[in-house]
């Protein structure tokens, strides 16, 4: 009976190693694509469910104003009495605003006729784009822009934009 050489085994071993690295290489790429899809798709969810807050406030509102200074949007509710400041510089209490706090990377919404400041809308945004609003006519186009973390685990930005149009 003839058995395997030293170096027949060796070869052996060396071929099965290189296809099971390989297999492992094909796995944890396959993970690393899962999680940048994950983390990419609750980005647009919670962008997407952002703008349906949104939308659902500014399309019933009386009036509507951007502070591009503050990175702000204020608008007037329909039950509101108090009107949109000519600078749209403030925002009264009856009135609400949607405010981009780029120190923290987030939207904070000051609901209509509530004490108390930032409600936080959502969060890991772009810090510099986050909230954008483009006015033309009688359209808003109100973009969001959020961030996440890529295959590469590189930050990665994905955006969102709606449009709302003023009340006849």
């Amino acid at each position: 009976m003839r058995g395997y050489t030293l170096v027949e085994l060796l070869v052996a071993m060396l071929a099965g190693v290189v296809i099971l690295g390989g297999i492992v290489l094909v796995y944890v790429s396959a993970a690393g694509s899962g999680r940048a899809e994950i983390a990419r798709n609750e980005r647009m969810g919670d962008l997407y469910l952002a703008s349906q807050i949104m939308q659902g406030e500014l399309r019933t509102a009386q009036g509507i104003c951007w502070n591009a200074t503050n990175a702000e949007l204020i608008y007037q509710p329909l039950d509101s009495t108090s009107v949109l400041p000519t600078g749209c510089d403030s925002v009264a209490s009856a009135n609400g605003a949607f405010r981009l706090d780029a120190a923290q990377n987030r939207i904070c919404w000051d609901r209509p006729s509530l004490a108390g400041g930032c409600q936080e809308l959502i969060r890991d945004l772009d810090g510099a784009n986050g909230l954008q609003v483009a006015q033309s006519a009688s359209t808003w186009t109100i973009s969001l822009q959020g961030r996440y973390i890529g295959k590469d685990r590189q930050p990665r930005t994905i955006s969102l934009s709606f449009k709302v149009r003023r009340r006849n």
